[in-house]
């Protein structure tokens, strides 16, 4: 077991557990396009299939890229076909091509997101689809945040309790990538992907202030004319 996949059995092992709670097909639903009967779907870095788990139930045959052991053991259980391949490398010893392909909250865990999003593009049918999903991390919150503790853990991590939060530290923050929405645009028009779709997720916090901002500044407008200043996450549906 190399370094990346202690990591991912260890400390991040329970971050995934929680995540698996909190990520579900309602993060995708509205998002899905139309898709052949018996399409098949790649999710990479899927870890307890919550979300993709959906998909198997309505007849689509799913497969799964992960590397925490005990996530693989699961997805084998909810029907989805555990595919063994490191996501830094080629995809080229993966046969199977596919109509949906899913990224999510996958390429700021990476050191090569171009990458990763072009071998994906090796594997995707040639009117095949993708989604992208990222958190932003220079928000109005998170700029203050930067500016007075000086720390690039964002407070959204409190969704794993303190104490896991309290563990965080730049040294194991599992966030390698900190993207701006034109990033992730650029890097979709570099590979000569279309962009069919997109959306914009506001700010988060828990805090009295933070909840006043986002009531007086943030709306359907606001989040498309400034996403760089009120969104703290966005997805993107592209197609091949």
């Amino acid at each position: 077991m190399n370094v990346l996949e202690k990591y991912y059995n260890t400390f991040y092992k329970k971050i995934a557990e929680i995540d698996a709670k909190g990520n579900t097909f309602s993060k995708i639903e509205n998002f899905l396009p139309e898709l052949p009967e018996n399409a098949k779907v790649l999710d990479i870095g899927c870890g307890f299939g919550s979300v993709s788990h959906e998909l198997v139930k309505r007849g689509f045959d799913v497969y799964g890229i992960e590397l925490n052991e005990d996530a693989k053991a699961e997805l084998k259980v909810k029907g989805i076909k555990v595919l063994e391949n490191d996501i830094s490398k080629t995809f080229a010893k993966i046969v199977e091509r596919f109509d949906l392909i899913l990224l999510l909250d996958i390429l700021e865990h990476i050191f090569d997101p171009l990458f990763l999003i072009k071998e994906a593009c090796s594997v995707l049918n040639n009117d095949g689809q993708m989604i992208i999903s990222v958190p932003l991390y220079f928000d109005l919150i998170d700029r203050f945040r930067i500016l007075f503790t000086g720390s690039i853990i964002s407070y959204d991590n409190i969704c794993y309790g303190r104490e896991l939060y309290n563990k965080f530290r730049s040294y194991n923050y599992d966030h390698i990538r900190f993207f701006r929405p034109k990033e992730i645009f650029e890097m979709c028009t570099a590979l000569g992907l279309i962009i069919q779709k997109y959306q914009y997720s506001p700010f988060c916090g828990t805090g009295v202030i933070t909840k006043v901002l986002r009531k007086i500044l943030v709306n359907k407008y606001t989040l498309n004319i400034a996403p760089g200043l009120f969104a703290h996450g966005m997805m993107v549906r592209v197609k091949k």
